[in-house]
């Protein structure tokens, strides 16, 4: 198995009051996702769309879910592939979710890995309303989900059990009355819960806690700026860099991980 570095350039972003430098390095081992099946919520775009492309070059089968059918057409149409598939679904609808597995169980003739990364966020909304949506978009449908997969793979999958990646955040770890916060806390606790309760049977479930990122939720584009007076590092976290951690998480050489919360955050919280 051969070992590929891709190096990015530097590039220098500039902002007043500091300037950061992007040196990424993406890591590919040779095809060590062919014949495995992953699914994406939230795929369309951001982090969603950099670990469809990652899995993609990785020889895996990938399917992405979006609520919006334009926003998928455009996605497929940037990775260009033969195993990119679509299928749409707001998952906060899961008084349907048997009939929207089944659909994707048909589409890719089976599930090795899952990834719930889609996710409502609003910094300036406290109210009721948004609160419900947030939560049943960030909280209720990862339970659910994770609840619905653990039965399919038991069922489908037998001793070779599957992989469970939940997208959570580094605001899961810290104080506030904002429901996207309480909702990230929530999903570290489903992911230690249903870790503990079946890895048994080889169902590995792990997440990821980004920092601030520079994805489609948070609105920053680092071609304009990537610095990042929060960060340890001071620059922002790029999707790239937690489709390779999610890259690493659900391969088999990370079977030993169970129930973690990996933090990508460029040294925010410390």
């Amino acid at each position: 198995m051969y070992l590929i570095l891709q190096f990015f350039k530097y590039i220098k972003f500039w902002r007043r009051g500091g300037v950061a430098k992007l040196a990424i390095s993406q890591i590919n081992y040779s095809e060590i996702y062919k014949g495995k099946n992953i699914v994406i919520t939230g795929g369309s775009d951001g982090i969603g769309l950099a670990m469809a492309k990652k899995f993609v070059g990785g020889g895996g089968n990938v399917l992405i879910i979006s609520r919006k059918e334009d926003k998928l057409g455009k996605a497929k149409d940037s990775i260009n592939s033969d195993r990119i598939h679509t299928y749409r679904w707001d998952v906060s609808d899961i008084e349907n979710i048997n009939s929207h597995f089944e659909n994707i169980d048909q589409e890719l003739g089976g599930i090795d890995i899952f990834i719930n990364n889609a996710a409502l966020l609003d910094h300036r909304s406290t109210d009721i309303e948004y609160y419900k949506r947030v939560v049943a978009t960030n909280q209720t449908s990862i339970y659910v989900i994770c609840k619905y997969l653990v039965g399919y793979y038991e069922k489908n999958n037998g001793e070779r059990g599957g992989k469970i990646l939940n997208i959570s955040s580094i605001n899961a770890q810290q104080s506030s009355t904002n429901p996207y916060f309480i909702s990230k806390s929530a999903v570290d606790a489903i992911t230690r819960g249903f870790a503990k309760e079946y890895a048994k049977k080889n169902i590995i479930v792990n997440a990821i806690a980004p920092g601030y990122c520079a994805s489609s939720i948070n609105y920053q584009d680092v071609s304009k700026n990537a610095y990042d007076e929060h960060s340890a590092n001071t620059r922002i976290i790029i999707p790239e860099e937690i489709a390779e951690l999610a890259y690493f998480l659900c391969s088999d050489a990370a079977s030993g991980i169970i129930g973690q919360t990996i933090v990508c955050d460029g040294g925010a919280l410390l």
